[in-house]
């Protein structure tokens, strides 16, 4: 004789004949079921979260500057330098803020056997590649440069008259070659950040995409607001 009723479904019955599970074994018996594919979803949704929060704050800079030379700016003299020179600039990609970005290229220098400093191109080939790269097809165009490198962005041809950008009554003294200031004769040298670059480095504008002979990867919008920046750190205290 059957132990089930008449009455009792099928359904019924297999409920006596299959326990129920408790949430823990549920748990258990789809992860054993669907482990991997548990692992791959959630690895999926990490990654989109931090792609997601890296791109909301991820900030289009208005202003690029570059240093190159023997020596190295600090993160943290960097952050001053950016929060100093924002200051000096306008916000010209429409998110509402003055976002600066500063490249700092690494060039050292030696003794030779005459005791003259110099270069060493060979064993800094890697920071002067890089420092080639950057005049030719990069981003920046306020530049602070040590002597050995102001000298071949003169010879090619690719920075801005001062004259031509600064009132005559802001005009600083001791100009280089038409282009350049040392940081260190301008009253912005004591400003935050901008007191940690070395103090023969040179301060200097890369001519705007109209007139270069070599096209670069700004905008004159952009060039238009990083001279703004750059007039506004020679004019600072005059």
């Amino acid at each position: 004789m059957s132990k089930y009723s008449p009455e009792e479904t099928y359904e019924t019955r297999e409920s006596y004949a299959k326990p129920k599970l408790t949430i823990a074994k549920w748990f258990e018996n789809i992860w054993y079921h669907y482990k991997w594919a548990i692992i791959l979803g959630g690895a999926m949704v990490i990654f989109l979260v931090i792609s997601l929060v890296q791109l909301v704050k991820n900030e289009e800079p208005d202003i690029f500057i570059m240093h190159v030379g023997p020596m190295y700016i600090s993160p943290e003299a960097s952050e001053k330098i950016e929060g100093t020179v924002g200051e000096m600039g306008y916000d010209c990609n429409g998110d509402d803020k003055v976002n600066v970005n500063v490249l700092d290229i690494t060039i050292n220098k030696f003794s030779n056997e005459a005791g003259d400093v110099v270069v060493n191109y060979d064993a800094n080939n890697e920071g002067y590649s890089r420092f080639q790269t950057e005049i030719r097809i990069g981003d920046s165009i306020i530049y602070l440069l040590d002597e050995p490198y102001f000298n071949d962005c003169v010879k090619e041809n690719i920075l801005a008259p001062i004259d031509e950008i600064v009132d005559d009554a802001y005009m600083p003294d001791n100009i280089i070659s038409g282009c350049g200031v040392k940081i260190s004769d301008l009253k912005a040298y004591s400003l935050p950040g901008l007191s940690s670059v070395p103090e023969n480095a040179i301060l200097c504008l890369r001519k705007s995409p109209k007139e270069d002979e070599i096209s670069y990867g700004r905008t004159q919008e952009s060039w238009e607001c990083n001279k703004a920046a750059f007039v506004n750190i020679i004019k600072y205290g005059n």
